[in-house]
């Protein structure tokens, strides 16, 4: 009779505290974009005005993003113009830090949240070949909370290709934003993404890089395989998440297809699709 007294007792009280706190899902979407905007005059080339209007519509008409990372955000006329369309969704927002010199632009990295977002740190990188060399490309770092859980994002265009195999300056690149924004920054229970154009496409050099960044990938969701729409396809933009130091419950990445109301996606939009991912985590809430 003791025995079940004492049984009874303890389900009593597994069910009051089980009454008392519970875990509840809290999630974060991201949407990272290379938007080809180039400042003046080389982007007079590029139909900015009218790709920037549908830019902002297809984000208007799609998912209600917490923070959107765009890359090669160089005209700061075409940034004001999407702000201007989009600040009612996006109130916040970090810009690049623009040049006064005829031969150099700016990083091209800017960020635009639902949420306050706060820069922590930034980079340059110390090696750039070509045409790269005229922007001011590196990777930036910032902190984001959502329902009480900072999360860090840093957000990066690494070295492209141009028609010579520039994989050993994207190492250097990659090997200092572990350096100057990973290691210094992550801390226990402190979620951090990397996202951006990375300009790697080959699985041998991604896994080098997701093991000397202690990174990891996943799966896409959807048919939609790669992220550059001009041929040849191929998949260069990212999401990738330090797991080491927090675990989230599920992540679901996918690359976006805003051209279905579009006839040309080429000259409406970008030359890359965006890539988005949905974090999903737990909290125990009393």
């Amino acid at each position: 009779m003791v025995n079940k007294l004492l049984i009874w007792g303890f389900f009593i009280m597994g069910s009051a505290i089980s009454a008392e706190s519970s875990a509840i899902e809290d999630d974060l979407t991201i949407l990272s974009w290379n938007i080809k905007m180039f400042s003046a005059p080389y982007g007079w080339l590029h139909n900015r005005i009218e790709r920037a209007e549908n830019i902002i519509q297809s984000l208007k008409n799609s998912t209600n993003y917490d923070v959107i990372l765009f890359q090669e955000a160089f005209s700061s006329k075409i940034r004001k113009q999407i702000y201007r369309g989009l600040k009612l969704l996006y109130p916040y927002q970090i810009e690049p830090e623009d040049h006064f010199n005829f031969f150099k632009t700016n990083s091209g990295l800017w960020a635009i949240s639902k949420m306050p977002i706060e820069l922590i740190d930034q980079i340059s990188f110390s090696k750039l070949k070509e045409w790269d060399w005229m922007s001011s490309k590196g990777a930036k770092l910032y902190s984001v909370i959502k329902n009480d859980k900072e999360i860090l994002l840093i957000n990066t265009h690494l070295q492209s290709d141009y028609k010579t195999n520039y994989s050993s300056i994207r190492r250097s690149q990659y090997d200092e934003i572990n350096l100057g924004l990973i290691l210094p920054y992550v801390k226990i229970n402190k979620p951090l993404i990397l996202c951006g154009d990375l300009n790697i496409s080959n699985v041998v050099s991604l896994d080098k890089m997701l093991k000397h960044l202690n990174l990891k990938n996943g799966p896409l969701s959807g048919k939609l395989q790669f992220s550059t729409f001009s041929q040849p396809n191929e998949l260069v933009d990212y999401i990738l998440v330090k797991t080491d130091k927090f675990r989230f419950k599920s992540i679901q990445r996918r690359i976006q297809d805003f051209s279905m109301d579009f006839l040309e996606y080429s000259t409406n939009m970008s030359d890359h699709y965006p890539i988005e991912a949905n974090f999903i985590w737990e909290h125990i809430s009393k």
